[in-house]
């Protein structure tokens, strides 16, 4: 079985390192000639004509130009695997198509929870189950950065950290503000709501403003903070989420530390179902990639998804917060102040002007 793999950065060179000679070529810029070696190319056509080629590795990241090579690929008659989550979750209906219409694989595992199988279960479980709610701390880098503050590090000090060990990338915006974590969420839902979920209907409020100080005084509220994505479906429609969220500290979800990932979903069959694991980093995330790969070589997955269905988009549903700001809230929105600190009742959060920071109170049903 021979793989082409498009892009050479972290995860690539993971996938190239793993599976050593199976792979033929490698495309990426000029300046990574030396360092892929006699597999380098610069011609995606050159991988395309090559016949020995059945299956196409995705890594590079953005989206426009692996848009078209995953089509161009998918149309080859090319099996295609991603770690992609930007293009999965903006084309995946349409990828999915192809490779049926082709009769080829596109798989994508990769795409979200790093190495925790989230993708392939949830596929097998849809098959029997009405899976109707699905929460979870879906990014790493966040992760491993909240954990390090809540240490006693200062943001500034976690995030150079959380760079230096691979898990931030240079601009870490997509992290910071909860695009990456919007776009594993879009694609989970697609999955088991059997619609293909909009990522500009998922709502999202980032930790960009968090702070030692702030973390501290909820250590002694017997708080943390997680950094939580979100969708459920009920009879009237869907809701999608990324927010901050306040966990009592002897919480499961506040054990949930580092790079880990932690994804929960519940079926009608088989009720609460968590799978846990490393959300970021080099060999988490390829050997994701390897599992795809080898799914293809044993012919051992079926992606006969049904992403048809269509969808009324709710509202955010009231809730009680925690929020930063400096300004005054009218005395009838909350229970406890300190500072410019605010526990709140139940209430919408748009009666929140300007907050510099906040966390929704949990709700989930916790041991």
């Amino acid at each position: 079985m021979n793989i082409a793999i498009l892009g050479y950065g972290v995860i690539g060179s993971g996938v190239k390192e793993i599976t050593k000679d199976r792979v033929v070529k490698v495309f990426d810029l000029p300046i990574k000639k030396d360092i892929i070696g006699d597999t380098y190319t610069d011609s995606f056509d050159d991988i395309l004509e090559d016949s020995s080629i059945t299956t196409i590795v995705e890594t590079m990241g953005g989206v426009d130009l692996p848009y078209r090579f995953i089509k161009e690929a998918l149309k080859a008659h090319k099996n295609v695997v991603t770690s992609n989550k930007e293009v999965v979750s903006l084309h995946l209906d349409e990828f999915l198509k192809l490779a049926k219409e082709n009769d080829v694989y596109f798989l994508f595992e990769a795409s979200v929870g790093g190495g925790i199988p989230i993708i392939n279960t949830l596929i097998e479980n849809v098959k029997i189950n009405d899976v109707n709610h699905i929460y979870g701390i879906m990014n790493g880098t966040t992760n491993f950065i909240l954990s390090r503050i809540e240490e006693g590090m200062e943001f500034s000090d976690a995030l150079a950290l959380a760079k230096a060990k691979g898990f931030a990338e240079a601009d870490p915006t997509n992290d910071l503000e909860g695009l990456d974590m919007v776009r594993k969420i879009s694609i989970l839902s697609s999955i088991a709501y059997h619609t293909f979920l909009d990522v500009n209907d998922c709502s999202h409020f980032g930790i960009k403003n968090i702070s030692k100080e702030i973390i501290d005084f909820l250590k002694e509220k017997d708080y943390t903070v997680k950094f939580i994505a979100e969708s459920y479906k009920c009879d009237s429609g869907i809701y999608l989420n990324v927010e901050p969220v306040l966990f009592k500290l002897n919480s499961l979800t506040a054990s949930i530390k580092d790079e880990y990932n932690s994804i929960t979903f519940f079926g009608s069959t088989n009720g609460k179902i968590e799978l846990s694991g490393k959300g970021a980093g080099k060999y988490p995330t390829a050997s994701a990639v390897i599992s795809d790969i080898e799914k293809i070589k044993d012919e051992n997955c079926t992606m006969d998804l049904n992403l048809s269905g269509s969808y009324h988009l709710l509202d955010r549903p009231k809730s009680k917060y925690f929020v930063y700001t400096h300004e005054s809230l009218s005395k009838d929105l909350y229970t406890e102040k300190c500072g410019n600190y605010y526990f709140t009742k139940e209430i919408d959060l748009i009666d929140i002007k300007n907050p510099i920071f906040y966390a929704r109170m949990n709700t989930y049903e916790e041991i």
